[in-house]
């Protein structure tokens, strides 16, 4: 018994401390500005998916709304990617997106029509995708864990499809919008309408006017004269 007491105190309790040692140091083992990145991979699929929910609720455009689900859809599972990586690091995320991102959800939700179309490809869209773009490029960089270094490069080419994508449909939406502008500038210049261009005006005030050598003044109409 005495032998086996010594054992347990000279491997045992060792043994034990050094087995909880390791747990704690596979814990803390992610670097600060990896977990950081983490984290600001969460909040941007987060800020995605519901600004996309946003635009379904509130866009009247169907390629807007189309675009909308996309985002809901891709930046869903790519959430669920970062959450992976997450719990096998023991890092805990955000549940909801930070500030700046609320604010962005709130001046959405405030708009309406062609104004939030606009609005929200410009923010939900492009602006959004470059900063996404920006922070997987940063990672895959800088970052010292090898699965948050894949997990980023794995996002990238979504993100990118993303921004390729909207900037697309931003393009489009901008001609049509400026087709129709020009098509309804033009109807009142070549359309049936009423009103006489310059040229047809001066015209008919030459017409109408007193001068003696417009041969359309009655003064100088040639008549002939009685027959005899």
């Amino acid at each position: 018994m005495n032998k086996a007491r010594m054992w347990k105190s000279y491997l045992g309790v060792p043994l034990l401390a050094v087995l909880m040692g390791m747990g704690s140091a596979y814990a803390q083992s992610l670097a600060k500005a990896d977990e950081k990145a983490l984290k600001d991979m969460a909040i941007v699929n987060m800020t995605e998916v519901e600004a996309g929910r946003i635009a379904l609720q509130k866009s009247q455009n169907a390629e807007v709304k189309a675009f909308a689900q996309q985002m809901i859809d891709d930046h869903t599972k790519g959430l669920e990617e970062v959450r992976t990586v997450a719990q096998a690091k023991n890092v805990t995320l955000p549940s909801e997106p930070d500030a700046k991102h609320k604010a962005m959800a709130k001046k959405l939700q405030a708009m309406s029509g062609e104004k939030f179309d606009k609005a929200y490809l410009e923010m939900g869209g492009e602006k959004s995708h470059k900063e996404a773009h920006a922070l997987v490029v940063k990672t895959q960089s800088n970052a010292k864990d090898a699965d948050v270094k894949a997990l980023a490069a794995k996002l990238q080419p979504v993100i990118d499809q993303h921004m390729g994508h909207v900037q697309q449909l931003a393009s489009t939406m901008k001609g049509m919008k400026s087709g129709t502008a020009m098509g309804s500038s033009g109807a009142g210049s070549t359309g049936g309408s009423a009103m006489p261009n310059a040229k047809d005006k001066i015209s008919t005030q030459q017409q109408s006017s007193g001068n003696t050598d417009n041969p359309a003044n009655p003064a100088n109409q040639t008549t002939n004269p009685p027959a005899r």
